[in-house]
């Protein structure tokens, strides 16, 4: 038997390590003989580790064996045993696909890290006097909003976000409830989107969006410290992070003078005159299409451009102020109606977190809402329930507020600088 060496025995738990023969190396032609110079060379992968173990002993293994051994005080490798299995390995496979031997770090240490930070984000909420909330995952009425698809089901609707339950809490007197929500949208799939994924949401009663932007910058902040892992990347900046209006980030990059309330014919108008209008050579703005819609089709083309030149930094930045005619949960801006109060957290061009000031005027909710509505209906799409019991709740009265939504597995990947979702979730859509 021969010594391990000291970086493999210290990244061990446990004396005791359970692996799988992944090659054997060599194999001296006198081993069965037993001689005292034969030896067996094998790499075993330990988890999502591989370890090289030379071994004089006469014992039968192969590869794709399962093999079991224990360290002695002096790291010696000892108490060998195998358990013969058939070695069939995938490419693709779950033999390694969350270790995936070559790759660092591995899919798997990327899911203990994931462990760590979802401590940290309740370490941190408790800190800050926060209760927990768990909502129903399976409701009778989701979002109306056209831009986001529900997965219904025979009973009801997945949600989509835990927001108007969370919402109704708060109406009945709760002031700072958070939640970590497992959410489900049809037709998103993609590097940063897939169907079934993790939201991170608070609230907080009497206080500004502000003071909840300070939170996401002081929650990261929090979770680095706390982790403090070779993965997590080291180049994420200190805050307080930059703050952009909408209208200024229009203004600087495309000419626009953005006024939030105007229509989609008058926002048009403004892209032609600035020299855009070839965006729109390849789309119909129909008459079959509401107001809202055809807005919302030429505001994204044209925020398209600014992605490419201010939204694509690797320093967080927070847009805010947006138009009134796209968000249907926030309220208007005090000095401003042509704006509400919303503000979005970007990175390297991916959106990370969504926050309002929350609406809470009843009649002014239930008439964005018809206009969610008409927009689906517009589009071709099924109708859906409103929540009766919600827009009730807002009749009984929500105290000024304001609520965060953060994607968690975005938030990962930032972190740890991944390009694709899958790495940090157990199982993607497309392998299921």
């Amino acid at each position: 038997m021969h010594k391990i060496s000291n970086s493999a025995s210290n990244s061990i738990e446990s004396n005791t390590l359970y692996g799988r023969v992944l090659e054997l190396i060599h194999k001296n032609e006198n081993y069965k003989q037993s001689s005292s110079k034969s030896f067996l060379n094998i790499l075993v992968l330990v988890e999502d580790q591989v370890f090289p173990l030379k071994i004089k002993k006469n014992i039968e293994i192969s590869e794709g064996d399962f093999i079991s051994f224990s360290l002695n005080s002096n790291s010696l490798v000892e108490d060998i045993k195998t358990e013969q299995i058939p070695y069939k390995i995938k490419v693709n496979g779950d033999l390694i696909r969350w270790r995936k031997p070559s790759k660092n770090p591995s899919r798997m240490g990327i899911l203990r890290l994931r462990q760590k930070l979802m401590q940290g984000v309740r370490e941190w909420f408790d800190k800050e006097k926060f209760i927990e909330t768990e909502t129903p995952f399976l409701v009778r009425a989701p979002s109306p909003e056209s831009q986001i698809f529900p997965v219904k089901t025979d009973s009801g609707f997945l949600i989509t976000s835990p927001e108007f339950q969370m919402k109704r809490l708060l109406v009945g007197g709760f002031e700072r409830i958070f939640q970590l929500a497992r959410c489900f949208r049809h037709d998103e799939i993609g590097p940063q989107h897939n169907p079934e994924f993790t939201l991170l949401e608070w609230y907080r009663s009497w206080e500004t969006l502000e003071v909840l932007i300070t939170d996401v910058e002081q929650l990261v902040m929090h979770l680095i410290e706390k982790v403090s892992d070779k993965i997590i990347c080291n180049h994420i900046p200190s805050p307080p992070w930059p703050r952009v209006k909408v209208k200024d980030l229009f203004k600087k990059h495309l000419g626009i003078d953005l006024e939030g309330n105007e229509n989609a014919e008058q926002l048009m108008e403004k892209a032609f005159i600035s020299g855009f209008g070839e965006l729109f050579h390849n789309i119909s703005i129909t008459s079959k299409l509401t107001n809202e819609l055809a807005y919302e089709q030429i505001f994204y083309l044209l925020w398209s451009k600014i992605e490419k030149k201010s939204i694509s930094s690797s320093t967080p930045l927070f847009v805010y102020e947006w138009p009134l005619i796209l968000p249907s949960l926030a309220r208007t801006c005090c000095d401003d109606s042509g704006f509400v109060d919303r503000v979005e957290l970007y990175v390297n061009g991916m959106e990370l977190a969504n926050g309002f000031g929350e609406l809470t005027n009843l009649v002014e909710q239930r008439h964005r809402f018809e206009k969610d509505l008409k927009n689906r209906s517009a589009l071709g799409f099924e109708s859906i329930p409103l929540d009766e019991k919600f827009l009730s709740s807002l009749e009984q009265g929500l105290p000024k507020s304001s609520g965060m939504a953060l994607g968690v597995d975005r938030l990962i990947m930032w972190l740890c600088s991944l390009d694709h979702i899958r790495e940090v979730m157990c199982f993607s859509e497309d392998e299921l």
